[in-house]
């Protein structure tokens, strides 16, 4: 039905000035008849009272009584219709009347004038000519033609007014509809906007109710086997390589995990100043090695380019995701083009975006000459689980965890794809303006010996996982002690002076570990606070940011990350 309204919105206007023009058109062709008619009936009228004139006047013309001829002359022009009347003879001489010069002379303007008519009637007896009479009538009263030409002349003014108050009446209308598609645009904006956010919502609120949870028991089982591995190193090499394997799987569930927290955007992000031209050219070295030799990778870097505010880390992550997506894409190889720039979005763009900050961002598009993506998929690959390529090739989650990574970070996502040529996926990612602070990168480094003399105090009311930080903090060289709750890690810390680290587990049934940490800090200012956490959504992350200065280690973890978030702590990197 939108398509036909819509036509028939656009005719409308046509149609009434088609009306209009045939109004118009019969009201001039009326006009014209009826003046036509009454100029025939006013020259019937003129041949008739010529033609009456020139009878009477024959045996008068013909005797040469010139009295006579006057006398009819003179009774024809006592008719208020005529405006002159003159008789000549067989030779042109005025015989009564005005002369025929005078009749001649004015007979061109005569009849240009309308309603004038000129008649010339011969006097003739026994077939032979005497003379002839000329007569001219008055012209038709001022009023009577107007009134003649008022009822067309009304159709005209008439049919002016409506088309008039219709093309008024059509530009309101213009201008209501063209507001109302506006409305309903912004409302169908808004209503996408919502079904995004509920849709986010309802995936987010899925994932954090099982990544607490399913990363705890992560966290042992990844633990455990990282401990045994550890400690174990010279064991039957079939038992470590079962080991290994299955490590590698809780890496994958871990992997499986941070992939929906990122489309959820609910992983905790680190961001920074961010040089993207070095993060690139390192990434793009490494995805020259593990793309194989059939897969051609280049860089395109602008000169000048902005930095980003954006975790590096995961940005490597997501560059990473879409440059497998695009070998696998690519089977039989390819070009895979990694491009930077500077770009701005307009408001005009940002208004037809969901999501979108008019404003600065820095670019990075992956381009690759693979197979491509049909045009009604474009919206559903970004949708957790959705995948193009064949059972077992992917989980659907790669580009689904760039997305929500991307919007996070208070970016945007756009991809371009045509079958048979390629796809390219541009990030935006917002510019930074702050300088890049290098000095924590020097510290970075834990110093010589800074585990000596080091009490660690963990809180987790997980005993499984408890027991394996306790584990790993022993196995790093740390002192530790122990609490399974907020309220006993407090009476510890009072009794401990020597802890200088505490490592809390964040979700907590008596309290989170934020709150923990207040206090704790509030009684010992020098304390070192490093969270755990397999997800935390308020806690320490706000608007998918990691508060500043917080540190965190996220389930599952392994003994080594352990010690380089705890090592970052002690040294205030």
């Amino acid at each position: 039905m939108r398509p036909w309204r819509w036509r028939s919105d656009r005719a409308r206007p046509s149609l009434v000035l088609a009306s209009m023009a045939v109004l118009i058109a019969s009201s001039l062709t009326v006009a014209i008849y009826s003046e036509r008619q009454s100029i025939a009936q006013a020259r019937a009228a003129a041949a008739v009272q010529a033609r009456v004139l020139a009878d009477t006047v024959t045996a008068a013309l013909s005797f040469g009584d010139r009295a006579a001829l006057k006398e009819y002359v003179n009774a024809m022009r006592a008719n208020q219709q005529l405006d002159a009347v003159g008789v000549y003879d067989e030779h042109d001489r005025l015989v009564a009347g005005f002369t025929r010069s005078r009749l001649a002379s004015e007979l061109p303007h005569t009849m240009r004038a309308p309603g004038r008519i000129i008649v010339i009637a011969p006097v003739a007896q026994a077939g032979q000519r005497l003379g002839a009479v000329y007569l001219r009538d008055r012209g038709e009263p001022v009023g009577r033609t107007l009134s003649r030409y008022l009822a067309p002349g009304l159709l005209v003014v008439m049919a002016s007014l409506m088309f008039l108050v219709m093309t008024l009446d059509a530009q309101a209308l213009a201008r209501t509809n063209r507001a109302l598609g506006t409305q309903i645009a912004e409302r169908e904006k808004a209503e996408a906007a919502l079904r995004q956010s509920q849709k986010m919502d309802a995936i987010g609120r899925l994932t954090g109710g099982i990544a607490h949870d399913f990363n705890n028991m992560l966290a042992i089982i990844l633990g455990s086997l990282d401990l045994l591995l550890r400690r174990y190193a010279q064991a039957d090499p079939k038992m470590l390589r079962f080991a290994r394997e299955a490590m590698e799987a809780a890496n994958r569930a871990a992997d499986l995990t941070r992939r929906l927290l990122a489309f959820s955007r609910l992983q905790p992000l680190r961001p920074t100043s961010a040089d993207i031209v070095t993060a690139v050219n390192r990434i793009a070295e490494l995805l020259r090695r593990a793309l194989g030799e059939g897969v051609i990778v280049e860089t395109v870097s602008a000169g000048g380019l902005w930095r980003a505010h954006v975790d590096l880390s995961q940005l490597e992550t997501a560059i990473v995701n879409l440059g497998i997506n695009a070998r696998d894409a690519m089977p039989r190889g390819g070009k895979l083009t990694i491009e930077t720039a500077n770009t701005y979005l307009d408001r005009a763009y940002a208004e037809e975006e969901l999501e979108v900050t008019p404003g600065q961002y820095v670019m990075v598009a992956i381009t690759d000459t693979g197979t491509g993506i049909a045009a009604d998929l474009i919206d559903k690959v970004i949708e957790p689980f959705f995948t193009t390529k064949p059972p077992g090739m992917g989980t659907g989650l790669g580009l689904s965890q760039v997305h929500g990574f991307t919007k996070q970070s208070g970016g945007h996502l756009r991809i371009y794809s045509e079958i048979g040529v390629g796809t390219t996926v541009k990030l935006y990612l917002p510019r930074s303006l702050a300088e890049i602070d290098r000095t924590k990168a020097a510290e970075a480094a834990p110093a010589a010996g800074c585990r000596r003399d080091v009490t660690v105090l963990v809180v987790e009311d997980e005993a499984g996982v408890r027991e394996f930080a306790i584990e790993a903090l022993t196995e790093l060289g740390f002192d530790v002690v122990w609490a399974d709750g907020p309220s006993g890690a407090l009476e510890l810390l009072d009794a401990h002076p020597e802890v200088s680290l505490l490592l809390t587990d964040v979700i907590m049934p008596e309290t989170n570990g934020r709150v923990l940490a207040e206090e704790a800090l509030r009684r010992r200012p020098s304390l070192r606070v490093v969270f755990m956490t397999g997800y935390t959504r308020n806690a320490i992350i706000h608007n998918g940011t990691l508060d500043a200065d917080t540190h965190l280690v996220t389930k599952p973890f392994t003994v080594a990350g352990l010690g380089a978030e705890l090592d970052a702590a002690l040294t205030g990197a």
